[in-house]
């Protein structure tokens, strides 16, 4: 492939978002429709942008995989939709996936911003797809007096698309925090144990 990959891929906000869908979600395999919504990009902006990286090699044509049991297979049938999933073979698999965690930092603000609409915080931390590492039990922990749960909901899912996936949250009362802290909650451990972002710390105690 000739030219300057980076020049030809950092064009705008639409394929930032796509990029960062496929990325963080690096099993997945999705169809326009899918990938709009995951996104939120307009389907005829999706559909552009998966043409360009597919002839990139960003991405590459997939099929759905089945649950059969506890065992997935892929289907080999003819599918209704095309449906495209990261090229995990493509030389640019690794630098781009270091590349879109590196940057993550920059919407680190954002997340600050949009949270403490939801009560008065104490703690924060990121982990899971945040840190590029899904298999954590969560991706975000939150902590706070005064909590308006259905507002905290409403902030994280306005994040869903910048992240480019569902965000797995959890969120305390600042006295259970403390106490999950003190007996070794697991899912707390589970956290702190692996590279995580500790975003907000009021308490101190992280």
């Amino acid at each position: 492939m000739n030219g300057d990959f980076l020049g030809k891929f950092l064009g705008n906000q639409n394929r930032a978002r796509i990029v960062r869908v496929f990325v963080l979600d690096q099993l997945g395999v999705f169809t326009v429709t899918q990938m709009a919504k995951r996104s939120g990009v307009g389907s005829s902006a999706t559909a552009e942008e998966i043409k360009a990286l597919e002839q990139l090699g960003v991405v590459k044509k997939a099929k759905f995989a089945i649950q059969v049991g506890k065992a997935k297979r892929v289907v080999t049938g003819k599918q209704n939709e095309h449906a495209w999933s990261f090229d995990l073979s493509s030389k640019y698999a690794v630098p781009l996936s270091k590349f879109i965690h590196e940057v993550s930092p920059v919407h680190y603000k954002t997340i600050m911003s949009v949270l403490k609409r939801s009560g008065r915080l104490s703690a924060i931390l990121l982990s899971g797809s945040f840190v590029g590492d899904p298999t954590r039990p969560v991706d975000l922990i939150v902590a706070a007096d005064s909590l308006n749960e259905s507002r905290l909901d409403s902030a994280v899912r306005a994040l869903e698309p910048t992240l480019g996936r569902e965000i797995r949250y959890a969120a305390f009362s600042t006295l259970e925090f403390r106490y999950r802290l003190t007996i070794q909650d697991k899912l707390i451990r589970d956290t702190l144990d692996y590279p995580h972002v500790v975003l907000l710390d009021k308490l101190r105690i992280l």
